[in-house]
C-alpha cells in the first residue's frame, strides 16, 4: 500500500469516527431521562441536553410539604437530572470515540 492509499484510509477512519461521535451526541440529546424527586414527591424529566421538560408532582406527597421544602426538593431533583444527562451524554460520546479508535487500528 502506498502513502496515498494509507492517507486515504486514515481519512476514511477519521470521518467514520466523527460520524459515530455525531450520532452519539444526537442520540444522547434526544433521549429523555426521568429522575425521581426525593421523598416520593414525583419526578422531573429532562432531555439529553439536561433541559427541563416537565415536573410531575404527587399531589398527596406534595401536600405534606411547605412551599419552601417542596421547592428545594424539586430544584435538587432538576439539578441532579441535569447532571445525570450531562454524564450520560459524555459517556455515550466517550464510548463512540473508543469504538472508533478500536476500529481504526
Amino acid at each position: 500500500m502506498n502513502d496515498q492509499d494509507r492517507l486515504y484510509h486514515l481519512v476514511q477512519e477519521i470521518e467514520a469516527g466523527v460520524a459515530a461521535v455525531k450520532q452519539a451526541v444526537s442520540t444522547a440529546e434526544q433521549a429523555p431521562a426521568v429522575h425521581p424527586i426525593a421523598g416520593g414527591l414525583g419526578t422531573v424529566v429532562v432531555d439529553g441536553k439536561g433541559t427541563l421538560i416537565s415536573v410531575d408532582l404527587d399531589r398527596k406527597a406534595a401536600s405534606t410539604h411547605t412551599g419552601a421544602s417542596l421547592s428545594r426538593h424539586v430544584l435538587r431533583a432538576i439539578q441532579e437530572a441535569e447532571a445525570a444527562a450531562k454524564r450520560r451524554r459524555v459517556q455515550m460520546i466517550d464510548e463512540a470515540e473508543r469504538k472508533a479508535h478500536r476500529h481504526g487500528r
